[in-house]
């Protein structure tokens, strides 16, 4: 018997792997703690979107064509996020642990794939079509607001915009890591 026969007789002998109940609870709680993630992410979202509200009706921006659809930009961008979530949270939720492996695996990997699009294509865009509006209505705060307190929300939007960049990514590392864990 040669090396490889050796090496098929020893494969066939292995006993089937059985996944353990301590297996199961790790991956329900692995997804358990995307769902709240997720969940946490849009409720920041939707807080965001609820001040632009409450901004756009306090400095009725209906009046302002310029300010109305950079700030209805801001909102739709940040809307679109949360519905994306949305779905990803329902197609997390529909993972079913009861099939069998193979099955959840291609799921898994489906959603895996899906994040990575999310994250790596749908988020900058959204975040450079924000940015973007945000920016277009700076022409008007300068107009309206004092130098000190324009010089302000330019600086601040920058770093914050830095900032913002960085959580992002980090986060987006984090839940990337998360979900190749439990493929």
């Amino acid at each position: 018997m040669n090396d490889f026969e050796k090496i098929k007789s020893n494969w066939k002998e292995q006993a089937d792997q059985v996944p353990t109940e301590a297996n199961f609870s790790e991956l329900k709680n692995g997804i358990k703690n995307l769902a709240k993630k997720q969940r946490i992410g849009n409720l920041v979202l939707l807080s965001t979107i609820g001040v632009l509200v409450i901004f756009f009706i306090y400095i009725k921006a209906i009046e302002y064509r310029q300010v109305a659809i950079a700030l209805g930009v801001m909102i739709a961008a940040l809307f679109l996020r949360v519905l994306v979530e949305i779905f990803s949270m329902n197609h997390l939720r529909n993972l079913s642990i009861a099939i069998d492996t193979q099955n959840f695996k291609a799921k898994l990997e489906n959603y895996y794939k899906s994040r990575i699009y999310i994250h790596g294509i749908l988020t900058p865009v959204l975040l450079a079509i924000y940015s973007y509006a945000f920016w277009t209505l700076l022409p008007d705060f300068k107009m309206s607001l004092s130098k000190g307190f324009y010089n302000y929300i330019v600086w601040s939007s920058l770093v914050l915009l830095v900032f913002f960049c960085f959580f992002l990514f980090f986060q987006i590392r984090k839940e990337l890591r998360a979900l190749k864990e439990l493929e």
